[in-house]
């Protein structure tokens, strides 16, 4: 048995000179707890076993026996460290000997200094300092709330480990730190669960039937580049805190799927992604696939799913900080605790005996139980695995790969964001980003020299050479999806597990340019409190506060101006304004003391810059519906609805979910907003009120009285804005004269989760503030063909020539060529805007934002000639 030993000596002088070292006296680390015996069983806490079929206990009762294991064991610690976007409590657990516990400052602070880079350790110093620490293993358990099954394990894992003071028990604990996050998504865990439990002996479905997470539902493990989420930024604080060597994450995957999959990864393997945590993730994966065999559990596999070392988005920032990424997915059960069968009689999961499955499941049905007992196999060998080589792990993932964020691999040196971006809150917003990730951002306060070409201070600048470089590559480099992502030279290419791409700086609508050898002569470090625009001047006596659009930030003045009740208009041509030329759509907003108190709130937000105009410009404009009402249809359970609505409560829309007794009265709407996934099925069949609870019979189906009634609002004068896919739906409500000629065909044209250029007129309304070219996100999207003569605008199309791919993956793209993204449809007294790619993706396509926002507020606005804007404008 490997004890871990207080730091001293050496090791204990190494780390001198950042924390005070605290010898804890010694104790007997193989006595087992005072108070093990006053720890129920969970069959004794919950009555009945972890695991039983039918049985989930809810996530309260689960917080309070881990409060009660950390009151009685000295080895368990209970901490709430944040509170949940619906307001619950967001527990962990430490797990490890009481003399670990007793240390656990000096732990983690030994660990910093290990991982980094800059820190003046040889590695013999470094080789000292791990033997006397102890490595975090990050282990997490219900991201996704379906995925019921690994809880209940974790259950009777943390009850062993502080009860049993066996060899094999001891060892684990002298030797790891256990970060235990029973679940990511407590929220999810609530709904989910407690679903279940209100529908046992009911007629209703058992599965909750609405996402699971408030805003993100399954997406909740998509939001590690942005970090839009509440839970998101806890996870990143906890990996941030602990520094662990291992992230385990515990899943669930559909019920024909592998009883249990294990690392290797699948293809494709981004560039930045270091080959120490590759390595240990695989040989951890081989050593559980390994104790499986050895057990009779079959049906495990490795291999050939799951490609997610190409995009942030899937393995976040954990391992360009020394983690390696182990994920197990377990098959699902059905209806989340009861037993599965195939409706033919044959095994769920492979049959084939294969390099990747080499032992098939051959039983006919699968269970709660059986979910149990495989993933407390996974996690007992996983944990034996790293303990067995802390030192190992400690020096090679946090000391040996964070130094070589410090080193040369190939790449740009420095990521410039020259000054006088077109939008000042994507570029607070880039910086808030990397502020949460840990990326230092220098600004220039001279002029920056890249060989001839010369930036103005002010440019940023990001060094691919620092502690989180890896993840700058990874987010900021134009990516090329790998001819390499094969099985041999003569397979077919493999599609990426998640998207193609993540370029952060095209999705915020920034300019990036990567260059080696920059010299400035100097800079000071920022975060994005530093982002500022000047100060809003006071309110000329006759004139005007202008506003630019290019901002995706202007969603934000004009929700806050129509919220305080300050009358918005639109410049609906360019014009001139003193010595300055303002673009078509610059707010023109009345100079009182009432607009300059919520611009001055908005620009201290945004960073946006609010001018004057000594008189209000003659120009023809739009004056925006006062408090302008918005409809969402989002129906149940869709991903993208939900996103939508967490931009809309980011950006403080007026807003409502649309209900399905709204559509007797949709008038209440000034405009409506059709969110992806939402087909003319969704409305008119919904949910079915007779197996759902009474509260979301809001989501019910309207039938065809509905869709018609829908049809005759935006007729009857309503602005209806359909977004990505669910362009279709508005197409085939309204019969639009647009049709989509995006080819079927994959081999001939597949363009997954990547972005693609397009071109703009900044003169039409819906696409008023978008520069003449920039990338938009494309799943596949529709893409039309505008009818001649139909009355229709275009506001943006695909290029005829040159490059469509600007970063990710594109194959036949000719396909798109001239074909429209955003098209506005006059449809009797109203209107419909269609914007078809997926400009609301995740949130991620921030600069497009812009597009949605134009066709949510201008739709219902009233057109003012230029010789009564000043009157208007003014009140006089």
């Amino acid at each position: 048995m490997s004890v871990k030993r207080a730091l001293t000596g050496a090791a204990a002088a190494t780390l001198a000179a950042t924390v005070l070292v605290v010898v804890p006296g010694e104790r007997g680390s193989s006595t087992a707890d005072a108070a093990a015996d006053d720890i129920p069983t969970p069959t004794e806490f919950f009555g009945f076993a972890m695991g039983t079929t039918g049985k989930l206990a809810p996530f309260e009762q689960i917080k309070d026996y881990f409060e009660l294991v950390a009151e009685e064991s000295d080895s368990v610690e209970y901490e709430v460290v944040g509170t949940t976007t619906m307001g619950n409590e967001y527990p962990i657990m430490r797990v490890s000997s009481a003399e670990n516990l007793a240390r656990i400052d000096e732990i983690l602070a030994a660990n910093e200094r290990l991982a980094d880079p800059r820190a003046d350790l040889s590695e013999s110093e470094a080789r000292a300092l791990a033997e006397q620490s102890v490595p975090v293993y990050y282990l997490e358990a219900t991201l996704h709330s379906v995925e019921v099954g690994n809880l209940p394990a974790l259950v009777d894992v943390i009850h062993r480990l502080s009860t049993e003071r066996s060899e094999y028990v001891q060892n684990i604990l002298d030797n790891l730190v256990i970060l235990v996050v029973p679940s990511a998504n407590p929220d999810g865990q609530h709904l989910m669960v407690d679903y279940f439990n209100e529908t046992e002996g009911t007629s209703y479905a058992r599965t909750y039937p609405d996402l699971y997470h408030k805003y993100t539902g399954h997406d909740n493990n998509r939001d590690w580049i942005f970090h839009t989420q509440v839970e998101s930024r806890i996870r990143l604080q906890l990996e941030q805190q602990y520094r662990p060597v291992f992230l385990h994450l515990m899943h669930q995957s559909g019920t024909n799927s592998p009883r249990m999959w294990v690392p290797p990864f699948d293809e494709p393997l981004g560039p930045n992604v270091d080959s120490i945590a590759i390595s240990a993730s695989n040989a951890v994966g081989a050593e559980v696939a390994n104790a499986a065999a050895e057990a009779g559990l079959t049906g495990v596999s490795s291999d050939d799913a799951y490609g997610i070392f190409w995009n942030a988005d899937v393995f976040g920032t954990g391992p360009h900080r020394g983690a390696s990424l182990f994920l197990h997915e377990l098959a699902a059960a059905r209806d989340l605790a009861l037993p599965y069968s195939n409706p033919d009689g044959t095994p769920p999961g492979a049959t084939d005996r294969t390099m990747r499955t080499f032992d098939p499941y051959t039983g006919p049905t699968w269970t709660l139980e059986q979910i149990v007992e495989y993933a407390t196999l996974s996690m007992y060998t996983a944990l034996d695995t790293v303990a067995e080589d802390a030192d190992d792990w400690l020096f090679n993932n946090l000391y040996q790969l964070n130094r070589k964020n410090m080193e040369p691999d190939g790449g740009p040196e420095t990521y410039l964001v020259p000054a006088g971006q077109r939008d000042p809150f994507a570029v607070k917003q880039l910086v808030e980003i990397f502020d949460l990730a840990g990326v230092e951002v220098d600004r220039a306060l001279s002029t920056v020299r890249v060989d001839r070409t010369t930036y103005p201070a002010g440019t940023l600048l990001i060094q691919s050479q620092q502690p989180m470089g890896s993840w700058v590559d990874q987010v900021l480099e134009v990516d090329q999806y790998p001819d390499e992502a094969r099985k041999c030279a003569a397979c077919p290419l493999i599609m990426p597990y998640s998207e193609t791409t993540d370029n952060l700086g095209m999705l915020l609508g920034l300019t990036v340019q990567p260059v080696d050898d920059a010299r400035v002569a100097r800079t000071e470090r920022i975060t994005a409190e530093d982002v500022t625009a000047p100060a809003v001047p006071n309110p000329p006596a006759n004139g005007a506060y202008l506003v630019r659009p290019t901002s995706y930030g202007l969603t934000h003045a004009i929700a806050r101006l129509q919220e305080d009740g300050v009358p918005v208009f639109r410049a609906a041509a360019a014009f001139q304004a003193g010595n300055a030329a303002y673009e078509p759509g610059t707010l023109i907003v009345p100079a009182t003391a009432a607009a300059r108190a919520t611009l001055t709130e908005v620009s201290q937000l945004t960073a946006l810059p609010v001018t004057t105009a000594p008189q209000v410009p003659a120009v023809n404009a739009l004056e925006l519906k006062p408090n302008t009402k918005i409809g969402l249809i989002r129906g149940a359970n869709n991903m993208p609805g939900g996103w939508l609505m967490w931009l809309a409560d980011t950006y403080g829309l007026n807003y409502e979910v649309v209900e399905a007794d709204d559509y007797a009265n949709l008038a209440q709407f000034d405009t409506i907003l059709v969110a992806p996934g939402i087909t003319k099925a969704r409305i008119v069949t919904g949910l079915n009120p007779a197996v759902v609870q009474e509260e979301f019979h809001w989501a019910r189906g309207v039938g065809e009285a509905g869709w018609q009634a829908l049809a005759t609002w935006v007729r009857d004068g309503g602005n209806l804005v359909a977004v990505g896919a669910a362009a279709e739906t508005a197409r085939e409500l309204l019969a639009l004269p647009i049709t989509n000629a995006t080819p079927a065909d994959r081999a001939a044209f597949n363009a997954p989760g990547t972005l693609l250029n397009a071109q703009f007129d900044p003169a039409v309304p819906a696409t008023w503030g978008m520069p003449a070219n920039w990338p938009v996100w494309y799943y596949n999207s529709p893409a039309y063909r505008v009818t001649a003569g139909s009355g229709a605008t275009v506001g943006a199309t695909y290029p005829t020539s040159g490059e469509l791919l600007a970063s990710g993956y594109a194959h036949g793209q000719a396909a798109l060529s001239g074909l429209a993204n955003v098209v506005t449809v006059p449809v009797g007294a109203g209107e419909a805007t269609v914007a078809s790619a997926d400009i609301t993706f995740r949130s991620w396509p921030r600069a497009a934002w812009t597009i949605v926002s134009n066709a949510l507020y201008n739709g219902p606005g009233t057109a003012v000639p230029a010789a009564e804007l000043a009157a208007r404008v003014t009140g006089r």
